[in-house]
């Protein structure tokens, strides 16, 4: 038995009543005491007359009913308690899969089933399934009505009005936000405050004890709203703002009331059902405008945390606007690359000790502006990940060099960042045209980015998959963290490739020799091939060769190119 389970049952048991239904007296016992060891009030009845009668009486949460009963059955009594309440919560327990009766429940709404003899660990997890949304489901309507009435007894609005209110802690919501400050062209200042990680008290807890928070700061809020001469409102799940109309000259007037107003949250102690001693971190954002105090405020709040700060004021962060209209444009180019399938795959030589030459497959966008030349991955790659365009255009660069593939005999390495190591359908099909097309023993995967890498489990399936195939893999810009030495043994790999920034020194810093020799050493003994990047001159060629590396590429092996080169 899972007590994990009742443990979290148990938060919610407190203020849940439960009507259970059962004739068999042996079985009534037992289920009785497991239920009165998660709810604190539980009715039980032993036919369906008698259970009718007890819900008319008190009405319950959850209702656990038998099927067979005398007098009247399961299915009797579930049409008659729907009537009273469309949304009763009924789990049925049956010694049998009566389909059609159980289709029947089905389409009245019962909640969950269960079969004879229970399995206490499957009746534990609908339980809990169940009495989550129940609670949630009840908090929500305490709400509700508690917005109600204050908004009734609290003030002249009249319920018409409630859409201009969020729900859950009777503040003006977004809607009502954006009216008031395009209501006039005065400047405002305004503070909004956002709840930092607030998805995990959902997830761990549950939204039912994230809606109770939200319901508590929003108390906090409200005080301190009236005591610095604000208007609050409530924009988001996890976002409040407090709103100024009157802006004062000093901005740091608000700077301090923004402080202090962090403290109060910060050392503020919350309390939720089955939990106490709660604490919440916060980040304030501070700004002024005429028409754009919410773009403003949002801007700065995300200085804010990509800086780790407290709390930031628009004034004091660096000016974005042509990096915005930069990302704006790179942007589009990148969506117009998809729909004209201008992402390309250019080909760099990597020299083998052996005088054989394999290609590099590296990632291009063709020049809309100039055809004639090629858009370098530092433009744009990295917007191409925020901004959800990277899982097309890599897939675009890694099949157009497989339909190359065909068209020659050559070696090609693909590179495969995590992103792509994760992407089920795109690995699937992957592995399907190597495998049809024969291509596996000319292929190696260069696994890059090693230092973000989020799952060494994903990474360790995806290289294992594939070597089973015949492709080897390589570990991509080797020594650039000075900590990834330990994917060697993790990942097992058939090549690396030592980062271009400790092989472009070796000339003139004697540290960075030492690094590189000991990089090649270390490899060798392990069985494993080096190949080193951005190898420029010849006097870098000579010297690697003297440090017997495997394999050498940069522009003095040979450029990128669109097509095939060997290099001379």
């Amino acid at each position: 038995m899972d007590l994990s389970f009742i443990k979290q049952i148990r938060v919610f048991g407190s203020s849940i009543s439960v009507l259970y239904v059962e004739d068999e007296k042996n079985i009534q016992d037992q289920m009785l005491k497991m239920l009165q060891k998660l709810f604190d009030n539980v009715e039980v009845a032993s036919d369906g007359v008698e259970a009718l009668a007890l819900y008319k009486a008190s009405s319950h949460d959850l209702v656990i009913t038998d099927l067979k009963m005398p007098n009247m059955d399961g299915v009797a009594l579930c049409q008659n308690i729907i009537k009273i309440n469309k949304e009763q919560a009924i789990i049925l327990i049956s010694a049998y899969k009566e389909t059609d009766e159980l289709l029947e429940l089905i389409n009245i709404g019962v909640s969950g089933f269960l079969l004879k003899p229970i399995d206490m660990d499957v009746m534990l997890d609908k339980i809990y399934a169940i009495v989550k949304n129940v609670y949630s489901n009840k908090m929500m309507k305490y709400h509700y009505q508690e917005m109600k009435k204050q908004l009734q007894e609290g003030s002249d609005t009249s319920v018409d009005e409630i859409h201009d209110r969020d729900a859950l802690t009777a503040l003006y919501n977004h809607k009502y936000f954006l009216k008031t400050i395009s209501s006039d062209s005065s400047t405002k200042w305004a503070i909004l405050i956002n709840v930092n990680d607030f998805k995990l008290i959902n997830d761990y807890y549950s939204y039912s004890h994230g809606n109770h928070l939200l319901y508590q700061i929003a108390s906090v809020l409200k005080i301190e709203a009236q005591n610095f001469g604000y208007e609050l409102f409530k924009l988001s799940n996890d976002e409040f703002i407090l709103l100024r109309e009157n802006a004062p000259l000093d901005c740091e007037e608000i700077k301090n009331e923004a402080q202090n107003i962090y403290k109060i949250l910060e050392k503020k102690r919350y309390t939720l059902i089955g939990v106490s001693d709660i604490t919440i971190g916060v980040t304030l954002a501070v700004a002024k405008s005429k028409e754009r105090l919410l773009e403003y405020l949002h801007h700065t709040l995300r200085y804010a945390k990509n800086y780790g700060l407290k709390y930031a004021m628009f004034k004091d962060i660096p000016d974005s606007t042509q990096d915005m209209k930069n990302i704006m444009e790179i942007k589009n180019m990148l969506q117009n690359s998809i729909e004209e399938s201008s992402v390309m795959p250019v080909y760099q030589p990597i020299l083998m000790r052996d005088k054989n030459i394999k290609y590099e497959v590296l990632m291009r966008i063709k020049n809309k502006k100039d055809m004639n030349s090629l858009v370098l991955p530092g433009v744009f790659l990295d917007i191409a990940k925020k901004h959800s365009y990277y899982n097309e255009i890599s897939k675009m660069v890694i099949f157009k060099a497989l339909d190359e593939m065909q068209n020659n005999s050559e070696v090609f390495s693909l590179n495969f960042s995590y992103a792509d190591m994760n992407n089920k359908h795109l690995i699937d099909e992957i592995e399907e045209t190597i495998t049809t097309r024969a291509l596996t023993n000319r292929l190696v995967f260069e696994i890059v980015e090693t230092e973000q890498l989020d799952n060494l489990n994903v990474v360790k399936a995806f290289i294992d998959r594939f070597k089973a195939l015949g492709v080897k893999i390589a570990i991509d810009d080797f020594g650039s963290g000075y900590s990834n030495f330990a994917y060697i043994f993790t990942l097992e790999p058939d090549f690396i490739k030592i980062d271009g920034s400790l092989i472009s020194e070796i000339l003139s810093n004697e540290k960075m020799f030492v690094l590189v020799e000991t990089i090649i050493g270390f490899a060798h003994k392990l069985g494993v091939s080096v190949v080193a990047e951005h190898v420029s001159s010849k006097e870098l060629h000579d010297a690697l060769v003297e440090l017997k590396v495997d394999a050498m590429q940069g522009y003095y092996i040979g450029y990128p190119s669109e097509t095939i080169q060997r290099a001379t």
